[in-house]
Protein backbone atom coordinates (compact mmCIF):
# COMPACT_ATOMS: atom_id res chain seq x y z
CA UNK A 1 0.00 0.00 0.00
CA UNK A 2 2.89 2.53 0.92
CA UNK A 3 4.76 1.60 -2.37
CA UNK A 4 0.99 2.22 -4.83
CA UNK A 5 0.63 5.28 -2.84
CA UNK A 6 4.71 6.79 -3.77
CA UNK A 7 3.67 5.23 -7.07
CA UNK A 8 0.67 7.87 -7.13
CA UNK A 9 2.28 10.71 -6.09
CA UNK A 10 5.46 10.55 -7.74
CA UNK A 11 2.73 10.45 -10.86
CA UNK A 12 0.56 13.18 -9.95
CA UNK A 13 4.07 15.33 -9.10
CA UNK A 14 5.37 14.77 -12.40
CA UNK A 15 1.83 15.40 -14.06
CA UNK A 16 1.17 18.99 -12.22
CA UNK A 17 4.88 19.78 -12.76
CA UNK A 18 4.12 19.63 -16.40
CA UNK A 19 1.24 21.18 -16.43
CA UNK A 20 2.46 24.03 -14.80
CA UNK A 21 5.55 24.27 -17.27
CA UNK A 22 3.36 24.40 -19.83
CA UNK A 23 1.11 26.94 -18.17
CA UNK A 24 4.41 28.95 -17.32
CA UNK A 25 5.30 28.36 -22.03
CA UNK A 26 1.88 30.07 -22.78
CA UNK A 27 2.45 33.24 -20.64
CA UNK A 28 3.97 35.61 -23.58
CA UNK A 29 4.11 38.30 -21.62
CA UNK A 30 6.78 36.68 -19.20
CA UNK A 31 9.57 36.56 -21.80
CA UNK A 32 9.99 39.82 -20.56
CA UNK A 33 10.82 38.94 -17.09
CA UNK A 34 13.90 39.14 -15.60
CA UNK A 35 14.47 35.52 -14.36
CA UNK A 36 11.94 33.61 -16.00
CA UNK A 37 12.23 35.24 -19.41
CA UNK A 38 15.67 34.17 -20.98
CA UNK A 39 14.26 30.34 -20.10
CA UNK A 40 11.17 31.19 -21.88
CA UNK A 41 13.27 32.77 -24.77
CA UNK A 42 16.04 29.87 -24.91
CA UNK A 43 12.46 27.01 -24.89
CA UNK A 44 11.29 29.00 -28.05
CA UNK A 45 14.81 28.90 -30.25
CA UNK A 46 14.69 24.73 -29.07
CA UNK A 47 11.17 24.21 -30.06
CA UNK A 48 12.12 26.57 -33.25
CA UNK A 49 15.62 24.67 -34.11
CA UNK A 50 13.70 21.19 -32.87
CA UNK A 51 10.47 21.51 -35.17
CA UNK A 52 12.94 23.36 -38.37
CA UNK A 53 15.18 20.27 -37.89
CA UNK A 54 12.41 17.46 -38.21
CA UNK A 55 14.11 16.21 -34.78
CA UNK A 56 10.85 14.36 -33.87
CA UNK A 57 10.97 11.48 -36.57
CA UNK A 58 14.91 10.89 -35.59
CA UNK A 59 14.25 10.94 -32.12
CA UNK A 60 11.59 8.08 -32.90
CA UNK A 61 14.12 6.66 -35.32
CA UNK A 62 16.73 6.64 -32.79
CA UNK A 63 14.73 5.27 -29.55
CA UNK A 64 13.11 2.59 -31.41
CA UNK A 65 16.39 1.55 -32.31
CA UNK A 66 18.07 1.73 -28.52
CA UNK A 67 14.95 -0.23 -27.13
CA UNK A 68 15.80 -3.02 -29.29
CA UNK A 69 19.53 -3.05 -28.84
CA UNK A 70 18.72 -3.45 -25.16
CA UNK A 71 16.81 -6.38 -25.32
CA UNK A 72 20.38 -8.35 -27.21
CA UNK A 73 21.21 -9.93 -24.10
CA UNK A 74 17.57 -10.44 -21.88
CA UNK A 75 15.75 -12.26 -25.12
CA UNK A 76 18.17 -13.23 -27.37
CA UNK A 77 20.96 -14.87 -25.05
CA UNK A 78 23.57 -12.86 -26.73
CA UNK A 79 26.66 -13.05 -24.48
CA UNK A 80 29.15 -10.17 -25.23
CA UNK A 81 32.16 -9.43 -23.40
CA UNK A 82 31.35 -7.02 -20.67
CA UNK A 83 33.50 -3.85 -21.83
CA UNK A 84 31.67 -4.09 -24.76
CA UNK A 85 27.92 -4.15 -22.66
CA UNK A 86 28.58 -2.96 -19.66
CA UNK A 87 27.47 0.67 -20.01
CA UNK A 88 24.77 -0.10 -22.10
CA UNK A 89 23.14 -2.26 -19.57
CA UNK A 90 23.72 0.15 -17.30
CA UNK A 91 21.85 3.01 -19.03
CA UNK A 92 18.95 0.61 -19.91
CA UNK A 93 18.65 -0.26 -16.35
CA UNK A 94 18.59 3.09 -15.51
CA UNK A 95 15.34 4.12 -18.09
CA UNK A 96 13.87 1.18 -16.95
CA UNK A 97 10.16 1.29 -16.88
CA UNK A 98 10.14 -1.64 -14.02
CA UNK A 99 9.49 1.59 -11.36
CA UNK A 100 8.68 -1.40 -8.13
CA UNK A 101 12.41 -2.00 -7.19
CA UNK A 102 12.30 1.48 -6.48
CA UNK A 103 9.97 1.45 -3.46
CA UNK A 104 10.41 -1.93 -2.30
CA UNK A 105 13.34 -4.34 -2.87
CA UNK A 106 13.10 -6.69 -5.49
CA UNK A 107 13.42 -9.83 -3.13
CA UNK A 108 9.82 -8.32 -1.56
CA UNK A 109 7.94 -8.57 -4.52
CA UNK A 110 7.30 -11.80 -6.81
CA UNK A 111 7.79 -11.20 -10.30
CA UNK A 112 3.82 -11.21 -10.49
CA UNK A 113 3.82 -8.08 -8.54
CA UNK A 114 6.16 -6.43 -10.32
CA UNK A 115 4.44 -7.16 -13.36
CA UNK A 116 1.10 -5.74 -12.59
CA UNK A 117 3.00 -2.54 -11.36
CA UNK A 118 5.04 -2.42 -14.95
CA UNK A 119 1.64 -2.75 -16.91
CA UNK A 120 -0.44 -1.00 -15.03
CA UNK A 121 1.00 2.43 -14.02
CA UNK A 122 1.16 3.51 -17.51
CA UNK A 123 -2.10 2.80 -17.61
CA UNK A 124 -2.61 4.92 -14.63
CA UNK A 125 -1.09 7.66 -16.31
CA UNK A 126 -2.52 8.02 -19.43
CA UNK A 127 -5.69 7.48 -17.71
CA UNK A 128 -4.77 10.54 -15.70
CA UNK A 129 -3.56 12.75 -18.61
CA UNK A 130 -7.11 11.82 -20.42
CA UNK A 131 -9.41 12.56 -17.46
CA UNK A 132 -7.19 15.78 -17.11
CA UNK A 133 -7.92 17.02 -20.56
CA UNK A 134 -12.15 15.99 -20.23
CA UNK A 135 -11.64 17.94 -16.90
CA UNK A 136 -10.50 20.93 -18.38
CA UNK A 137 -13.13 21.30 -21.09
CA UNK A 138 -15.91 20.26 -19.03
CA UNK A 139 -15.00 23.05 -16.87
CA UNK A 140 -14.64 25.87 -19.32
CA UNK A 141 -17.93 24.42 -21.01
CA UNK A 142 -19.75 25.23 -17.77
CA UNK A 143 -19.30 28.70 -18.07
CA UNK A 144 -19.64 28.83 -22.39
CA UNK A 145 -22.06 30.66 -24.12
CA UNK A 146 -24.14 29.43 -25.64
CA UNK A 147 -23.13 25.58 -24.52
CA UNK A 148 -21.81 22.95 -27.16
CA UNK A 149 -22.98 19.38 -26.87
CA UNK A 150 -21.64 17.40 -23.70
CA UNK A 151 -20.61 14.77 -25.30
CA UNK A 152 -18.90 16.82 -28.29
CA UNK A 153 -17.33 18.69 -25.82
CA UNK A 154 -15.97 16.13 -23.73
CA UNK A 155 -14.34 14.40 -26.82
CA UNK A 156 -12.25 17.35 -27.80
CA UNK A 157 -11.13 17.19 -24.27
CA UNK A 158 -9.99 13.77 -24.56
CA UNK A 159 -8.59 14.78 -28.21
CA UNK A 160 -6.59 17.55 -26.76
CA UNK A 161 -3.82 15.27 -24.27
CA UNK A 162 -4.25 12.40 -27.14
CA UNK A 163 -0.87 13.59 -28.21
CA UNK A 164 0.42 12.97 -24.83
CA UNK A 165 -1.12 9.84 -24.46
CA UNK A 166 0.48 8.38 -27.74
CA UNK A 167 3.68 9.69 -26.76
CA UNK A 168 3.78 7.75 -23.75
CA UNK A 169 2.60 4.73 -25.35
CA UNK A 170 5.39 4.75 -27.75
CA UNK A 171 8.09 5.04 -24.88
CA UNK A 172 6.55 2.38 -22.86
CA UNK A 173 4.70 -0.36 -24.92
CA UNK A 174 8.50 -1.89 -25.70
CA UNK A 175 9.78 -2.61 -22.67
CA UNK A 176 6.78 -3.47 -21.09
CA UNK A 177 5.72 -5.83 -23.91
CA UNK A 178 9.18 -7.33 -23.35
CA UNK A 179 8.65 -7.58 -19.57
CA UNK A 180 5.31 -9.09 -20.36
CA UNK A 181 6.64 -12.00 -22.65
CA UNK A 182 9.63 -12.55 -20.00
CA UNK A 183 7.00 -14.54 -18.06
CA UNK A 184 8.04 -17.36 -20.25
CA UNK A 185 11.82 -17.33 -20.16
CA UNK A 186 12.52 -19.99 -17.90
CA UNK A 187 16.30 -21.17 -17.02
CA UNK A 188 17.45 -24.57 -17.34
CA UNK A 189 19.27 -26.66 -14.43
CA UNK A 190 20.62 -30.25 -14.60
CA UNK A 191 19.77 -32.25 -11.33
CA UNK A 192 20.52 -35.70 -12.34
CA UNK A 193 24.21 -37.14 -11.94
CA UNK A 194 26.77 -37.88 -13.81
CA UNK A 195 26.28 -40.52 -16.49
CA UNK A 196 22.45 -40.97 -15.19
CA UNK A 197 19.36 -39.96 -17.50
CA UNK A 198 19.20 -36.47 -17.92
CA UNK A 199 16.80 -34.30 -15.39
CA UNK A 200 16.86 -31.04 -15.57
CA UNK A 201 14.59 -28.49 -13.56
CA UNK A 202 13.47 -24.95 -14.91
CA UNK A 203 12.95 -21.71 -12.71
CA UNK A 204 12.32 -18.35 -14.50
CA UNK A 205 15.31 -15.92 -14.93
CA UNK A 206 13.60 -12.96 -13.14
CA UNK A 207 12.36 -14.94 -10.18
CA UNK A 208 14.25 -18.03 -9.23
CA UNK A 209 11.90 -18.99 -6.86
CA UNK A 210 9.44 -19.77 -9.21
CA UNK A 211 9.57 -23.11 -10.80
CA UNK A 212 8.39 -22.77 -14.28
CA UNK A 213 5.07 -24.78 -14.99
CA UNK A 214 4.60 -24.80 -11.34
CA UNK A 215 0.85 -23.78 -10.66
CA UNK A 216 2.86 -20.58 -9.43
CA UNK A 217 3.82 -20.01 -12.54
CA UNK A 218 0.59 -20.55 -14.56
CA UNK A 219 -0.69 -17.79 -12.09
CA UNK A 220 2.07 -15.66 -13.74
CA UNK A 221 1.60 -16.94 -17.16
CA UNK A 222 -2.51 -16.38 -16.97
CA UNK A 223 -1.94 -12.44 -15.94
CA UNK A 224 0.57 -12.32 -19.06
CA UNK A 225 -1.86 -13.88 -21.55
CA UNK A 226 -4.13 -10.54 -20.58
CA UNK A 227 -1.39 -8.00 -20.53
CA UNK A 228 -0.87 -9.07 -23.91
CA UNK A 229 -4.10 -8.09 -25.01
CA UNK A 230 -3.61 -4.61 -23.17
CA UNK A 231 -0.39 -3.67 -24.47
CA UNK A 232 1.28 -5.37 -27.17
CA UNK A 233 -2.24 -6.72 -28.95
CA UNK A 234 -3.81 -3.48 -27.83
CA UNK A 235 -1.22 -0.74 -28.68
CA UNK A 236 -1.08 -2.14 -32.34
CA UNK A 237 -4.92 -2.35 -32.77
CA UNK A 238 -5.52 1.34 -31.39
CA UNK A 239 -2.81 2.83 -33.68
CA UNK A 240 -3.93 0.49 -36.30
CA UNK A 241 -7.45 1.81 -35.57
CA UNK A 242 -6.20 5.97 -34.89
CA UNK A 243 -4.32 5.71 -38.81
CA UNK A 244 -7.40 3.92 -40.69
CA UNK A 245 -10.00 6.71 -39.11
CA UNK A 246 -7.68 9.48 -40.25
CA UNK A 247 -6.99 7.97 -43.98
CA UNK A 248 -10.27 10.08 -45.74
CA UNK A 249 -8.63 13.43 -43.81
CA UNK A 250 -5.45 12.85 -44.70
CA UNK A 251 -6.05 11.61 -48.50
CA UNK A 252 -8.52 15.22 -48.63
CA UNK A 253 -5.60 17.34 -46.80
CA UNK A 254 -8.36 18.22 -45.24
CA UNK A 255 -7.32 18.23 -41.36
CA UNK A 256 -9.46 17.88 -38.26
CA UNK A 257 -9.22 17.74 -34.53
CA UNK A 258 -8.61 13.59 -34.93
CA UNK A 259 -5.84 14.29 -37.39
CA UNK A 260 -4.48 17.36 -35.60
CA UNK A 261 -4.70 15.06 -32.33
CA UNK A 262 -2.80 12.02 -33.90
CA UNK A 263 -0.01 14.13 -35.76
CA UNK A 264 2.34 12.09 -33.55
CA UNK A 265 1.66 8.78 -35.74
CA UNK A 266 1.85 10.08 -39.33
CA UNK A 267 2.76 13.60 -39.66
CA UNK A 268 6.57 12.72 -40.73
CA UNK A 269 5.35 10.57 -43.71
CA UNK A 270 4.46 10.61 -46.47
CA UNK A 271 0.49 10.63 -47.47
CA UNK A 272 1.12 7.28 -49.15
CA UNK A 273 2.56 5.77 -46.58
CA UNK A 274 1.27 7.60 -43.59
CA UNK A 275 0.08 4.15 -42.04
CA UNK A 276 4.17 3.32 -41.65
CA UNK A 277 4.11 3.89 -37.95
CA UNK A 278 2.13 0.70 -36.81
CA UNK A 279 4.85 -1.40 -39.00
CA UNK A 280 7.10 0.29 -37.04
CA UNK A 281 5.86 -0.57 -33.95
CA UNK A 282 4.73 -4.49 -35.10
CA UNK A 283 8.59 -4.71 -35.97
CA UNK A 284 9.15 -3.65 -32.63
CA UNK A 285 7.26 -5.91 -30.69
CA UNK A 286 7.63 -8.91 -32.63
CA UNK A 287 11.76 -7.95 -32.22
CA UNK A 288 11.64 -7.09 -28.03
CA UNK A 289 8.35 -9.36 -27.28
CA UNK A 290 6.54 -12.11 -29.59
CA UNK A 291 10.26 -13.55 -30.01
CA UNK A 292 10.42 -15.13 -26.58
CA UNK A 293 7.49 -17.11 -26.90
CA UNK A 294 10.42 -19.33 -28.94
CA UNK A 295 11.24 -22.18 -25.81
CA UNK A 296 14.59 -21.27 -24.41
CA UNK A 297 16.21 -23.90 -25.88
CA UNK A 298 15.48 -22.51 -28.95
CA UNK A 299 16.97 -19.49 -28.05
CA UNK A 300 19.02 -19.57 -31.11
CA UNK A 301 15.70 -19.57 -33.41
CA UNK A 302 14.64 -15.92 -32.13
CA UNK A 303 18.01 -15.06 -33.18
CA UNK A 304 17.48 -16.26 -36.61
CA UNK A 305 13.51 -14.63 -36.82
CA UNK A 306 15.27 -11.76 -35.45
CA UNK A 307 17.69 -11.28 -38.74
CA UNK A 308 15.35 -12.09 -41.31
CA UNK A 309 12.64 -9.69 -40.20
CA UNK A 310 15.61 -6.80 -39.67
CA UNK A 311 16.82 -7.61 -43.76
CA UNK A 312 12.92 -7.60 -45.03
CA UNK A 313 12.35 -4.19 -42.56
CA UNK A 314 15.43 -2.57 -44.11
CA UNK A 315 14.89 -3.87 -47.79
CA UNK A 316 11.13 -2.38 -47.33
CA UNK A 317 12.54 0.69 -46.00
CA UNK A 318 15.14 1.51 -48.65
CA UNK A 319 12.24 0.44 -51.56
CA UNK A 320 9.47 2.67 -50.10
CA UNK A 321 11.24 5.64 -48.59
CA UNK A 322 8.18 6.69 -46.36
CA UNK A 323 9.29 9.69 -44.45
CA UNK A 324 9.06 13.05 -45.87
CA UNK A 325 12.89 14.20 -45.33
CA UNK A 326 15.38 12.72 -47.29
CA UNK A 327 17.22 12.73 -44.05
CA UNK A 328 15.19 10.68 -41.96
CA UNK A 329 14.72 7.93 -44.71
CA UNK A 330 18.72 7.78 -44.96
CA UNK A 331 18.69 7.59 -40.96
CA UNK A 332 15.83 4.67 -41.18
CA UNK A 333 17.31 2.93 -43.37
CA UNK A 334 21.18 3.02 -41.58
CA UNK A 335 19.85 2.22 -38.36
CA UNK A 336 17.66 -0.67 -39.64
CA UNK A 337 21.38 -1.92 -40.85
CA UNK A 338 22.99 -1.79 -38.53
CA UNK A 339 20.94 -3.79 -36.03
CA UNK A 340 20.52 -6.36 -38.59
CA UNK A 341 24.62 -6.36 -38.26
CA UNK A 342 24.12 -6.94 -34.65
CA UNK A 343 21.81 -9.56 -34.76
CA UNK A 344 24.50 -11.14 -37.53
CA UNK A 345 26.82 -10.46 -35.02
CA UNK A 346 24.66 -12.10 -32.19
CA UNK A 347 24.04 -14.82 -33.96
CA UNK A 348 28.47 -15.48 -34.92
CA UNK A 349 28.92 -15.01 -31.20
CA UNK A 350 26.59 -17.82 -30.15
CA UNK A 351 28.16 -19.94 -32.91
CA UNK A 352 31.63 -19.31 -31.73
CA UNK A 353 31.01 -19.56 -27.91
CA UNK A 354 28.67 -22.77 -28.78
CA UNK A 355 31.90 -24.81 -30.13
CA UNK A 356 34.05 -23.91 -27.63
CA UNK A 357 32.10 -25.19 -24.89
CA UNK A 358 30.11 -27.98 -26.33
CA UNK A 359 33.10 -29.35 -28.62
CA UNK A 360 35.82 -29.83 -26.05
CA UNK A 361 39.19 -29.71 -28.36
CA UNK A 362 37.61 -27.82 -31.38
CA UNK A 363 38.89 -24.50 -32.54
CA UNK A 364 35.96 -21.93 -33.41
CA UNK A 365 38.93 -20.25 -36.32
CA UNK A 366 38.09 -23.65 -38.27
CA UNK A 367 34.37 -22.15 -38.63
CA UNK A 368 34.41 -19.08 -38.52
CA UNK A 369 38.29 -17.66 -38.92
CA UNK A 370 38.49 -15.95 -35.87
CA UNK A 371 40.54 -16.83 -33.03
CA UNK A 372 39.05 -15.00 -30.07
CA UNK A 373 35.79 -13.56 -29.27
CA UNK A 374 37.38 -10.27 -28.71
CA UNK A 375 38.91 -10.33 -32.29
CA UNK A 376 35.16 -11.44 -33.89
CA UNK A 377 33.19 -8.32 -31.78
CA UNK A 378 36.27 -5.82 -32.97
CA UNK A 379 35.54 -6.85 -36.59
CA UNK A 380 31.60 -6.21 -36.50
CA UNK A 381 32.46 -2.46 -34.45
CA UNK A 382 34.55 -1.73 -36.95
CA UNK A 383 31.97 -3.13 -39.85
CA UNK A 384 28.95 -0.93 -38.05
CA UNK A 385 31.55 1.86 -38.24
CA UNK A 386 32.46 1.48 -41.85
CA UNK A 387 28.51 1.29 -42.99
CA UNK A 388 27.59 4.60 -40.12
CA UNK A 389 30.36 6.76 -42.43
CA UNK A 390 28.49 5.27 -45.91
CA UNK A 391 25.43 6.36 -45.52
CA UNK A 392 26.18 9.33 -43.70
CA UNK A 393 28.65 10.79 -46.47
CA UNK A 394 25.70 9.36 -48.33
CA UNK A 395 23.20 12.18 -46.49
CA UNK A 396 25.10 14.80 -46.79
CA UNK A 397 25.21 14.25 -50.83
CA UNK A 398 21.52 13.75 -50.56
CA UNK A 399 20.09 16.67 -48.22
CA UNK A 400 22.82 18.53 -51.05
CA UNK A 401 21.08 17.61 -54.29
CA UNK A 402 17.47 17.93 -52.75
CA UNK A 403 18.21 21.57 -51.75
CA UNK A 404 19.23 22.82 -55.09
CA UNK A 405 16.25 21.09 -56.84
CA UNK A 406 13.88 24.72 -57.29
CA UNK A 407 10.92 24.12 -55.25
CA UNK A 408 9.06 26.49 -53.00
CA UNK A 409 10.35 26.21 -49.40
CA UNK A 410 9.08 27.35 -46.08
CA UNK A 411 12.05 29.53 -44.24
CA UNK A 412 10.38 27.64 -40.80
CA UNK A 413 11.60 24.39 -41.65
CA UNK A 414 13.70 24.32 -45.22
CA UNK A 415 10.42 21.61 -46.59
CA UNK A 416 7.90 21.93 -49.06
CA UNK A 417 4.54 23.61 -47.51
CA UNK A 418 1.82 21.23 -46.65
CA UNK A 419 -1.22 22.69 -48.54
CA UNK A 420 -4.75 21.92 -46.91
CA UNK A 421 -7.88 22.48 -47.33
CA UNK A 422 -10.60 23.82 -44.53
CA UNK A 423 -13.96 22.42 -44.45
CA UNK A 424 -16.12 23.66 -47.33
CA UNK A 425 -13.14 24.98 -49.25
CA UNK A 426 -11.57 23.56 -52.80
CA UNK A 427 -8.83 26.29 -53.62
CA UNK A 428 -5.52 27.40 -52.84
CA UNK A 429 -4.18 31.12 -54.08
CA UNK A 430 -0.61 31.59 -54.24
CA UNK A 431 0.00 35.78 -54.96
CA UNK A 432 3.56 36.13 -55.50
CA UNK A 433 5.41 40.22 -56.62
CA UNK A 434 8.58 41.53 -56.65
CA UNK A 435 8.47 44.85 -55.38
CA UNK A 436 11.58 45.84 -57.26
CA UNK A 437 8.86 45.92 -60.75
Amino acid sequence: GAAAGRIAGIVLGLCVACGLAVWAYSMTAWRKKTFIGPLLRFADRSVKYYVGGGMTAKVKILLGFYQICTVLSSTYSARLPDKYTSWTDNLANAISIDWSGFFLPEQCLGYGMRLLAVALSPVALIALLMGTGIALRLYYWRTASPRPKLWAEAALGLLDLTPAGLVLIFCFVPSISASIFRSWSCQAYTISPPNEPLQQVSYMRLDASVECGSDDHESITDVAVGFIVLWPVGSLVLFTSLLAACYKPLQAKSPNALTRATAFLHREYEKTWYWWEAVELARKLVLTGFVLLIPEERAFLRLVVATLVCSCYAVALAAVRPYKRVGDDVLAVATSLVLLLFFLGANWTTIFLGIEERYQGADPADVLGFSSLTGLVNSMIALVGAVLIFFLIGAIFAARRVAKLPTFRLVSTKQLPELTLAHGLKWHLFNSHIWST
